[in-house]
């Protein structure tokens, strides 16, 4: 029996995933010339996000069970869903480190001096070093809520889907 082993499934189709994922932004970006899908287009960038998530996680955790002998541990698959969330993390974070230092290098400093702005409207008694520390401390703690929140969102979004899946396509071994 050919058992295909699963780290190498999950890295090789991680990174086919991730890369999709990759394209999808770049798409975005140059359809709408924006980061995001545009309010007007909101409902369909969800619908195609959905669709990425769903049938990437969907399709691989299918290969895996097709070059598996026809079996799927349930385990196996939340594995997979798990892994797919992290590659997909990994290669936003690419898009957005790309975005943010080639593409538009003012996009963070925008957001910071809008922060900056309010700041400074709200404690009229702050010098321009205090709300410069602020500013500094901000984008230190922004950058890591930003991190950590589409890590966990991913994760849980493709572990979610994956469960579905793989309780959907488990097969327990003929004894």
């Amino acid at each position: 029996p050919n058992k295909t082993s699963i780290y190498k499934h999950i890295l090789k189709y991680g990174l086919i995933y991730g890369c999709i994922c990759f394209l999808h932004r770049v798409m975005t970006y140059l359809i709408f010339n924006s980061v995001t899908t545009p309010k007007k287009w909101i409902i369909e960038g969800i619908i195609i996000d959905l669709f990425l998530y769903i049938g990437g996680v969907t399709y691989t955790i299918y290969l895996f069970k097709k070059n598996n002998n026809r079996y799927l541990k349930f385990l196996d698959a939340v594995k997979i869903g798990f892994s797919m969330g992290v590659f997909m993390f990994i290669f936003n974070e690419i898009w957005y480190s790309f975005y943010t230092s080639i593409i538009n290098p003012d996009y963070l400093g925008n957001i910071l001096e809008r922060n900056r702005e309010a700041k400074m409207f709200n404690n009229l008694e702050l010098s321009s070093k205090e709300l410069d520390q602020i500013t500094l401390s901000a984008r230190s703690k922004f950058d890591f809520k930003m991190k950590l929140s589409h890590l966990v969102i991913n994760i849980i979004i493709n572990s979610l889907i994956a469960s579905i899946v793989g309780a959907i396509m488990h097969k327990k071994k003929k004894l």
